[in-house]
This record gives C-alpha cells, structure tokens and sequence, in this order.
C-alpha cells in the first residue's frame, strides 16, 4: 500500500469525521458534507485497486448476503428509503435489496464488508438530513406529499453522488484509468454472478408519488450544493 493511501477503517473514520462536523442547519452545508464524504471513500476504493495492480498487499474481502445485519427494518418501506439505499449502494459498489421477514419489511445489502460500512454511515447521516428537509418544506402537508418531497431529494442527490463518483474517474489518468475501469468492470461482474448464484430477487416496486410535490423537491434537491 502506498504512503498516502488509507486503509479501509481510515477512510471510514474520516467520512464520518466529515460528517460529524456538519452541525449547521443549513441543509446545503450538510449535504456538501455528505458529498465530500462519499468523495473521500470514493478515492480510497481507487488507490485500493491501483495499490492491487501493483502488486501491494490487500486485504481479501468477500462478497456477502449482510441479511443478518439490515440496513432497515419497518413495517413497510418507504418508497423514499429503498431510493436512497439504491443509491448509497450504486456508488459503494453493493447491491441493495428489500427482503420480507418477521420483523417486517427489510433492507439489505449485498457487498464486501468495507463498501456496506460506507452505505452504512452515509445512510444514517443522510436519512436524517432528508426527513429535516421534508419536515421544513412541508409543515402541515399531508404523508402522501412527504413522500413524494423525499423522493425528489433522493433522486437529486443520487445525481451528485454519481457525478461525484464520475469526477474521480475522470481525474484518473494514463494506465491507472485502465486499471480502474478494469476493476469498475470486475466488480460490476462480481456482483451480478453472486446475485444469480445466491439471491432470488424479484421485480422491484414502481414508486408512485406525488407528481407536484415531486417536482418542487427534485427543484430543491437540485439546489442542495454537493461538490
């Protein structure tokens, strides 16, 4: 591993330092701050692969059903929650799934260990930030239009932790950017072998919101400044 590169509990450490910082109530700030956090992991998962292509020695991590550990559990999901799981997942490099069980309605990630404690901690931070946007935006608004506002926000900000994961590629240059898209491409593949091998996973359910809502929090998701 190279001088500068973080090991996994590192870069975690860090993105939730990042993130416990973000006191103000301003939501632009909080949600910049997620931004950078998600950056941060993101440009460790880099230098992981490119320490691996030159042969430094990194630790094996399997790819695992964490259906033991759910990332939530209630008696129905909010079409807002599964959003922003999927989200969180897509640019972590897992998979995110919704499993019915005793307890109730579950979401789950399928992903090595380091890259579901990144959607962990971005969750947990995040879901309080959007459920605060929606409580300011929405006083005395009916659930329906609740929902509807948080999946608009979801959905923006999904947007920006994409271009966020673009940038870093983009920034990546010469024969490490072959290394990377190998990699992208390797992981893409893993996670789609073992979802075939090892998951049932049937249709997902079609979100049905608000339209009117809808637009005005995807126009103030739009607004919140993640870098």
């Amino acid at each position: 591993m190279s001088a500068t590169t973080l090991t996994p509990a590192q870069a975690l450490d860090r993105a939730r330092k990042l993130l416990a910082l973000a006191t103000s109530p301003n939501v632009h700030e909080a949600a910049a701050a997620a931004a950078q956090a998600q950056a941060l992991i993101t440009r460790h998962r880099l230098e992981s692969w490119l320490d691996a292509a030159t042969g430094a020695a990194v630790d094996p991590d399997p790819i695992v059903d964490a259906r033991a550990e759910p990332l939530d559990v209630a008696r129905r999901q909010r079409p807002w929650k599964v959003a922003l799981a999927g989200a969180l997942a897509e640019a972590n490099g897992c998979l995110a799934y919704t499993l019915d069980t005793v307890e109730g309605e579950a979401i789950v990630l399928a992903g090595r260990a380091r890259d579901r404690a990144a959607v962990a901690a971005l969750w947990a931070w995040l879901l309080r930030r959007v459920e605060w946007l929606s409580a300011t935006h929405g006083v005395n608004r009916p659930r329906r239009w609740h929902e509807a506002f948080r999946v608009g926000a979801v959905d923006a900000i999904a947007e920006r932790l994409r271009a966020t994961t673009a940038a870093a590629h983009d920034a990546t240059e010469g024969a490490a950017l072959a290394v990377i898209d190998r990699a992208l491409e390797v992981e893409r593949e893993a996670l789609e072998r073992f979802a075939e091998e090892h998951l049932r996973l049937g249709r997902g359910r079609a979100l049905r919101v608000d339209a009117a809502a809808w637009r005005r929090r995807r126009a103030a998701g739009a607004g919140l400044k993640l870098p």
